[in-house]
């Protein structure tokens, strides 16, 4: 926390979107159940992120950015993704 300020102040600034991730994990050929594995997010749960029928709150991209660590994808290709997802517009 920062003195004077509460969390809900501070805007949150998302590092993914719901399309990177299916890019994410298809950076790395993976099922929807081993990402989700990986992000300690059960697959059900990880389809309705991907499609957007759930938010994409901090506690979720936390999950998915710590699974992107222990799958070891790079900080580069999730930037090279966002990128790519921004081109085409999706």
């Amino acid at each position: 926390m920062i003195i004077g300020y509460s969390e809900d102040d501070i805007p949150f600034q998302s590092r993914i979107t719901y399309p990177m991730i299916r890019w994410i994990r298809l950076s790395k050929n993976l099922t929807q159940e081993q990402f989700g594995q990986a992000c300690r997010i059960d697959q059900s749960v990880l389809t309705r992120i991907e499609t957007g029928e759930i938010d994409l709150s901090l506690n979720y991209e936390s999950r998915i950015l710590k699974g992107c660590k222990r799958l070891n994808i790079s900080d580069h290709t999730i930037q090279s993704i966002k990128e790519l997802v921004q081109q085409t517009g999706e």
